[in-house]
């Protein structure tokens, strides 16, 4: 039973992050990234027929990736539900021998409904919050299963010196968190065009009032004549602000990893781990130049939410083996006699 309850768990994860990807890349074909006129053709919305993105999908190769993405989207969400339910109904009855108990389980459970009810509900890009609900849960979810997995797969006992390295691990998870937040509320409202050179934007980023207007969860999207978003100052704003903490994120991640290569105490299941999330946080950082200089394509796009799911995935990773486990204990250093 074990066994086919951890199976089930892969299976999940597996799929879950082939979700991620997907949505990521049906979303942004929707709004235009990467079509023909950029950035003129990019976030083209109307409310009230939700016909998005139509520039992008002119060319037959394109539309044909598009179509069969949604539609792999539709069936992957369907089943990892079913997965979803069975793996919590395992939890529930066996939530004693499990290593997470139930709290996570139920979690992803959670989880699952609120994406399902997002998606049906309100299907829509022209809603900040509802974008941000379907990256954030779909990251949320697949994270949990990623420390479920790992959890479930044997008894961590690290030792006193590897131990004072916890915080530092959770410092480095919380900015990969709020990184990934930023770049999904900037996505969410359309601020990628706003700044298309690497440090510099269309209009005065510092302006009064952006500062509130830019990370205001309610705010609304401004649509012109054409039902095309109109590219405000605060977006700007936005858009640079994730750029910036981007940076300061890859710095705090490249000085842990240098710290860690260079602890002795550190094994050689660690440093797979260090060597993980210095390969995913420098090529994202590489990327996003990229994205930059050659005027955001779908391709580099897509793949940089798939590497933003791969630094998540490496950073809940280097916590896991630095987290012991419920029932485990740190070893007790010899005592010398007296």
């Amino acid at each position: 039973m074990l066994t086919i309850y951890r199976s089930l768990v892969t299976l999940s994860l597996l799929m879950t992050l082939l979700m991620v990807i997907l949505s990521a890349y049906i979303r942004l074909a929707e709004v235009g990234v990467g079509c023909t006129d950029w950035p003129s053709c990019y976030a083209q919305l109307n409310p009230d027929t939700e016909k998005k993105g139509v520039t992008v999908l002119m060319e037959d190769a394109r539309n044909v990736a598009y179509y069969n993405a949604r539609l792999a989207h539709r069936y992957i969400a369907s089943t990892l539900g079913l997965f979803i339910i069975v793996i919590f109904a395992a939890s529930l009855r066996q939530r004693e021998s499990r290593a997470t108990g139930l709290l996570v389980p139920l979690a992803i459970f959670a989880i699952t409904v609120f994406l399902s009810l997002l998606g049906y509900y309100t299907p829509t890009r022209s809603n900040p919050l509802i974008t941000m609900g379907n990256l954030l849960g779909g990251m949320a979810m697949l994270g949990l299963l990623w420390w479920l997995m790992q959890r479930e797969a044997g008894v961590i006992t690290p030792d006193k010196h590897t131990s004072a390295y916890r915080p530092l691990a959770k410092i480095a998870l919380a900015l990969v968190l709020l990184q990934i937040v930023l770049g999904g509320w900037s996505s969410a409202n359309y601020a990628s065009a706003s700044c298309p050179d690497l440090l510099q934007c269309e209009s005065n980023i510092l302006a009064a009032g952006n500062l509130s207007n830019a990370f205001n969860p309610f705010r609304a999207i401004e649509l012109d004549a054409t039902a095309q978003v109109v590219r405000t100052s605060s977006l700007g704003l936005l858009s640079m602000a994730h750029r910036l903490f981007a940076i300061f994120t890859a710095a705090y991640l490249a000085w842990l990893m240098r710290k860690l290569k260079g602890a002795p105490e550190i094994n050689d299941t660690l440093r797979g781990t260090v060597l993980a999330v210095s390969l995913f946080s420098i090529s994202q950082v590489v990327l996003g130049v990229s994205m930059i200089w050659f005027s955001l394509p779908l391709l580099l796009v897509s793949l940089h939410n798939a590497l933003a799911a791969g630094l998540l995935l490496s950073s809940i990773n280097l916590l896991h083996r630095l987290t012991p486990q419920a029932g485990s204990r740190l070893p007790v250093p010899p005592q010398p006699h007296l």
